[in-house]
């Protein structure tokens, strides 16, 4: 990565500054820690290539070559906004359920804080990715971390999926990243010299649920960021969340523009959860969510 283009990476990314203003309206108390932490990333030198950091005593090696954003997993300054649903609900002992782990940033944080008597189930189809969800699990063996090469939507199939891939000429794309790969057909056709299609396993959670054995008494917290995909995911778990038992909180980034495509329909996704019975707040103020003014981009608490 040559030395223009590093100096070309923002700092706060036009999604990081719209959940920082969040910050600054609903918890301003928040906000100087964060801006710190921001600080100290700014003036920190990242390793060339693969770059140890950790949470707690899980090891997370990540691989600064793939993209601009991996010096945010470095630092632990990813999304920052959200740590504190996660530590809500989470502790020693419960499931994490990661669903589009991507490089596995949350994997790591939320192994921590299960410990190693808890579990964390990661899904990340797009090879590039998983091989740094399966570097995780391998890191941490006293840790039950089980990485899944694959992706889940409403049920057994083979999908094309549009990846991102990691190329020296889109290492500082934070409109069009690493992490904006998706299993929705037609949503990366605004960047198709950025996107290579491969095929991917997908199940349903539901599926997952029976064949694995998961205790869904011990679930904490299911984080779902599938780029568009959401309504495919959430019919997979019809029968976990329509079965009558316990409702299990969910994080969900929902995007919203039925304008350009009815399945991005995120009031859809909320009235949806509502009807389980869940109540679905912004993630960042703990507001009950508008569903008329959700923007493209919401993290939901669903509870």
């Amino acid at each position: 990565m040559n030395t223009m283009a590093m100096n070309n990476i923002p700092l706060l990314t036009p999604k990081a500054r719209h959940f920082i203003g969040k910050v600054a309206r609903s918890r301003p108390g928040d906000l100087p820690g964060m801006i710190y932490r921001r600080a100290i990333e700014a003036i920190s030198k990242a390793p060339a290539g693969m770059g140890r950091t950790t949470f707690g005593e899980v090891v997370f090696d990540v691989d600064l070559t793939l993209h601009a954003i991996a010096r945010k997993y470095y630092f632990r300054t990813h999304e920052m906004v959200l740590e504190r649903i996660f530590r809500d609900h989470l502790e020693t002992g419960r499931i994490f359920v990661d669903i589009g782990a991507n490089m596995g940033y949350w994997s790591a944080f939320c192994a921590n804080l299960v410990g190693r008597a808890g579990e964390v189930h990661a899904f990340e189809p797009a090879p590039p990715f998983f091989a740094s969800v399966e570097r995780l699990a391998r890191a941490n063996p006293g840790h039950r971390i089980v990485a899944k090469n694959m992706a889940l939507g409403a049920g057994e199939a083979t999908l094309d999926m549009a990846v991102v891939a990691p190329r020296p000429e889109n290492f500082a794309n934070f409109d069009t990243n690493i992490g904006s790969s998706s299993l929705l057909p037609g949503f990366l056709d605004h960047a198709r010299e950025l996107v290579e299609t491969i095929s991917v396993p997908v199940t349903s959670f539901d599926s997952y649920v029976a064949r694995a054995g998961l205790d869904l008494d011990r679930v904490g917290l299911i984080k779902i960021d599938v780029e568009g995909f959401e309504s495919f995911v959430f019919d997979g778990m019809a029968e976990t969340l329509g079965g009558g038992g316990r409702r299990i909180p969910i994080l969900c980034e929902v995007l919203s523009d039925p304008a350009r495509d009815p399945l991005l329909d995120g009031a859809a996704i909320v009235r949806r959860l509502q009807r389980l019975g869940y109540r679905c707040l912004d993630a960042t103020t703990l507001a009950p969510v508008v569903p008329s003014a959700m923007a493209f981009e919401e993290n939901i608490l669903c509870v």
